[in-house]
């Protein structure tokens, strides 16, 4: 798991509603991740994905072809993960979506990337045309484990 210390650009964020119960919130989410290729709206997508589960998460990979070795890597993670956030009020739990750079990134580029790792990932996150579509089917997909996970 890739930690928020690392080069990241943030995609968004979530506070979840105080009485979430978080297992099955992590389970709803990851669930959505792991059939985004499968279901008829998003397929196919232009890159394979690979999702894992986390243990406060998910993560997606898009995955290229690494060279004449014929194996494939992540060109990008997307992570959505659970994290307690300190509040005046006391700690709450936020949903973070977060887009880091991976191995295969920088496979087929013509020109050499960027120095400074925010325009490097803002780079390799333009040239993803996957994450566009994950992201627009994401709020629907929290809004429905938020729901699932209400604590009645």
């Amino acid at each position: 798991m890739k930690s928020a210390n690392e080069a990241h650009i943030q995609l968004g964020t979530a506070a979840l509603p105080r009485g979430t119960q978080l297992q099955p919130f992590i389970d709803s989410v990851y669930q959505w991740a792991a059939t985004l290729s499968q279901s008829g709206a998003n397929y196919p997508t232009a890159l394979p994905l690979k999702v894992d589960k986390l243990e406060n998460g998910f993560q997606i990979s898009l995955l290229k072809r690494m060279g004449a070795s014929g194996g494939f890597a992540s060109a990008g993670d997307i992570q959505g993960i659970v994290e307690e956030v300190k509040e005046q009020a006391g700690a709450r739990n936020v949903f973070f979506i977060r887009f880091y750079e991976g191995p295969a990134s920088l496979t087929d580029r013509q020109v050499p990337p960027p120095k400074d790792a925010t325009e490097r990932l803002d780079s390799i996150l333009s040239g993803l045309v996957d994450v566009q579509t994950i992201m627009q089917t994401m709020p629907n997909a929290i809004r429905a484990a938020v729901k699932l996970s209400a604590n009645t």
